[in-house]
């Protein structure tokens, strides 16, 4: 007789691992290549049946067929092996806490009492998704995130060792594609937080010259030729809906987005990721060769019969731009940047808002955790370029001088140590005059001008504060980095 709590165990265990197939089911096209299985049979069936068709042309069609027939049964067991392999990741992982560690936990897998349990609670699932699924059109990628994409989130982004295999997977994969190479050197934008960097990012994007991470690759962005292939049957529409910054830029699943730094989580979060702060980050040279195997999956991905660029926006990479540099000598990194006095109340209020929501949500705490975005909330860490960037405390977050003082820290950095190495942008020249300052842009990039004139009408003035007061010491040194990085910005 299996005692009570066994049957408690496996059934949590059990569930964990239902919501993942049943979520990874929905994700994958396998309904619709089981259909594409089924019609090539029966034309093949046809052709065989047919009397009208002569022995000739059987045998030069026949095979056509039947190598369809082969490539969709593969693809099918592929399918097949993926949702078992999701099960029984998750069944681990939540049973190894209450099944007496990993090994006794996988040895409950094939028990029969656990198939059962597994059987009845998976179709209870299903059942209750499909119930209570919102409209496609209805969905948007900053909506809030249901039980079983959370345990997907959960299970492509927590576990570092499912994040190494998905890439050298996704690695395999393309290094059988015949895409062409490159149409240039690649893009960064890099700048601190709320100095206009998903406006500079989209901006850039529309000129169709670029390939980047999306939301459509959330949450298999460390392998995005393969998340995208394998959920190319169950591509889902949104909406436009405004960030959870409440800035009024708009995204959808095709929006671009900083997501590229979950490559340098994977792989060397140990070099720079510290407690309280982010430090300067030199990434050794092995980590830099799979980081361009990663950058050439990412252009792979989005290519076709296209050249592209590789475009990314991400904050951090102003803690690695000579490691960049290493990796790409000709790459082009921009560092956006605003006046400081609404650039640090932007900071700090957004800070305040997303303190507020990792409360209220946690989920969207490890969410910003996995995806290494430090910059405000629960999980802030500041970039350690020198003792001013530093709190002294929780309440000095609460002081208008802190968030000058961090600004001025992080760009006087920028000037002492890359100024010959990056590309300076002045936000609010932009806002006063994008025509003017986005040929500039086109010209610096070896762009065409008219790639860019599409996104014109899109940028809107920058947003001026009221600020609190400044202790004057604070406000003079920013206001003197301030004035060095217009000097010496693009069109200067």
């Amino acid at each position: 007789m299996i005692p009570w709590t066994d049957w408690a165990a496996r059934a949590v265990a059990s569930l964990a691992g239902v919501v993942v197939l049943v979520e990874l089911a929905r994700a994958l096209p396998l309904g619709a290549n089981l259909k594409r299985l089924a019609a090539a049979g029966r034309k093949s069936l046809g052709v065989v049946r047919s009397a009208r068709i002569s022995d000739h042309w059987k045998e030069k069609v026949l095979p056509s067929y039947a190598g369809g027939i082969l490539g969709a049964s593969l693809l099918n067991l592929l399918y097949l092996l993926i949702l078992a392999g999701g099960f029984s990741l998750a069944f681990c992982l939540v049973g190894m806490w209450f099944l007496g560690g990993w090994s006794a936990a996988a040895g409950e897998l094939l028990a029969l009492s656990t198939q059962i349990i597994a059987c009845v609670l998976g179709v209870a699932y299903a059942l209750l998704r499909a119930k209570l699924s919102r409209p496609k059109e209805d969905q948007a990628p900053q909506s809030d995130y249901e039980i079983g994409s959370k345990l997907l989130h959960h299970l492509a982004l927590d576990s570092n060792l499912v994040r190494k295999a998905a890439f050298d997977l996704d690695c395999s994969l393309s290094q059988r594609r015949d895409t062409p190479p490159p149409a240039g050197p690649p893009v960064y934008v890099a700048g601190l937080a709320r100095a206009g960097t998903t406006i500079l990012l989209q901006a850039l994007y529309a000129s169709r010259g670029f390939a980047t991470l999306t939301y459509r690759d959330m949450p298999f962005v460390i392998a995005p030729g393969m998340w995208k292939n394998l959920s190319a049957g169950s591509r889902r529409n949104a909406r436009l809906k405004e960030r959870a910054h409440g800035d009024r830029l708009l995204v959808n699943f095709d929006s671009p987005e900083a997501f590229e730094e979950v490559f340098w989580l994977t792989f060397d979060r140990g070099g720079y990721v510290r407690d309280d702060r982010l430090t300067p980050h030199q990434p050794p040279r092995e980590v830099l060769i799979n980081y361009r195997r990663y950058v050439a999956n990412v252009i792979a991905k989005d290519t076709g019969n296209r050249r592209l660029r590789y475009l990314a926006k991400n904050n951090n990479n102003l803690l690695r731009i000579k490691g960049l540099k290493r990796a790409f000598p000709e790459a082009v990194v921009l560092v956006p940047f605003r006046n400081p006095l609404d650039h640090a109340k932007s900071l700090m209020a957004q800070h305040r808002r997303f303190t507020v929501l990792h409360r209220e949500d946690p989920f969207s705490l490890r969410y910003m955790n996995w995806l290494g975005h430090h910059e405000f909330g629960a999980n802030l860490r500041p970039f350690a370029f020198g003792p001013d960037a530093l709190p002294q405390g929780p309440a000095e977050l609460e002081e208008f001088s802190y968030w000058v003082r961090y600004w001025r820290s992080v760009y006087a950095h920028v000037l002492e140590q890359h100024t010959e190495q990056v590309v300076l942008f002045d936000y609010d020249r932009l806002c006063a005059d994008p025509a003017a300052v986005l040929e500039e842009l086109a010209g610096a990039l070896d762009m065409d001008q008219a790639q860019l004139e599409p996104f014109f009408a899109l940028i809107k003035p920058s947003t001026r504060h009221e600020h609190p007061e400044v202790e004057p010491s604070v406000l003079d040194a920013a206001q003197e980095v301030h004035a060095e990085l217009r000097q010496r910005a693009l069109g200067a």
